[in-house]
């Protein structure tokens, strides 16, 4: 908590610096990108797995967005949770470090747009951790699990859930007030063999980006702009070179990386170049 409440206010700074100094002469935008899945109650008929969904999203997307996005300060969730639990704990003050008001002014929307990685969604339910347990997955007192009916990817973490795509865009217009977004991430993994036909990818990027078409269409969400998760593989994380998420194969053994387009490379091509969807009836437009 005391690093994201650092890292809240090092992007403020970090804002108001390009607002006042550089923004004039330069023209640019600046804001955060945050990583959010979507979460689901695992029953949507129990008002615990209800309450489990909503302290997933505030947990996850809401601790960096409802201070900047928002009021400047944390969101009533957190705070309320993690509040309880500290006391609970014998301390005399929260885990969760308090902003001062001029710093609430201060972190108050420093955004010019709400730059957002999404890959996948869970089922969420209500897990009460022992009152000594000091975590973040304590306070947020959640566990998810995801529908075997799924779609896998090479990640363990990634199923294929298209339809939350559409649901997180929707939440974030109502939640912080129809900012203008940016998808700054979006993709699927593959593990094993070399094989070029990646259909499932193919699979991903339609059904994604039609749930974004719909946000926009249907839903009225302001976005602005969408780039895919990768262009080619790369090393990733603590998984190094196993899971691949590009558009194209790169031979990590090869001293020249060689590197050879995938089916969705040309799929994913044509959607960016006639702005749509391919129509097989007529051709690549």
């Amino acid at each position: 908590y005391v690093v994201g409440h650092n890292l809240i206010r090092a992007h403020a700074e970090v804002w108001h610096l390009y607002n006042e100094t550089y923004r004039a002469k330069q023209g640019g935008l600046i804001s955060i990108t945050i990583n959010s899945d979507w979460a689901e109650p695992r029953n949507p008929h129990n008002q615990e797995d209800i309450d489990a969904a909503r302290q997933y999203l505030q947990f996850l997307l809401g601790w960096f967005a409802h201070p900047i996005f928002k009021n400047g300060d944390y969101n009533e969730v957190m705070k309320t949770r993690i509040w309880e639990r500290s006391l609970a704990q014998g301390l005399n003050r929260s885990r969760l470090p308090e902003f001062t008001e001029s710093e609430k002014q201060r972190i108050k929307g420093t955004y010019d747009y709400f730059g957002l990685n999404h890959y996948t969604t869970v089922l969420t339910y209500n897990v009460n951790y022992p009152a000594g347990v000091q975590s973040y997955d304590s306070d947020r007192g959640v566990a998810s699990v995801t529908d075997r009916s799924w779609l896998n990817s090479g990640s363990f973490w990634l199923k294929v859930t298209p339809f939350g795509f559409r649901k997180l865009l929707r939440w974030i217009k109502e939640e912080y007030n129809n900012p203008p977004i940016y998808v700054t991430e979006n993709g699927i993994s593959e593990r094993g063999a070399l094989d070029l036909n990646d259909t499932w990818r193919m699979h991903y990027y339609r059904s994604y980006v039609n749930e974004a078409l719909k946000a926009v269409v249907l839903d009225g969400v302001d976005l602005r702009g969408y780039t895919a998760w990768t262009l080619m593989d790369n090393f990733e994380w603590a998984v190094g070179f196993d899971e691949r998420f590009g558009f194209y194969h790169v031979n990590f053994t090869d001293p020249n990386l060689l590197r050879r387009p995938k089916a969705s490379a040309r799929y994913y091509s044509q959607i960016i170049n006639c702005n749509g969807f391919p129509d097989p009836a007529t051709g690549p437009h």
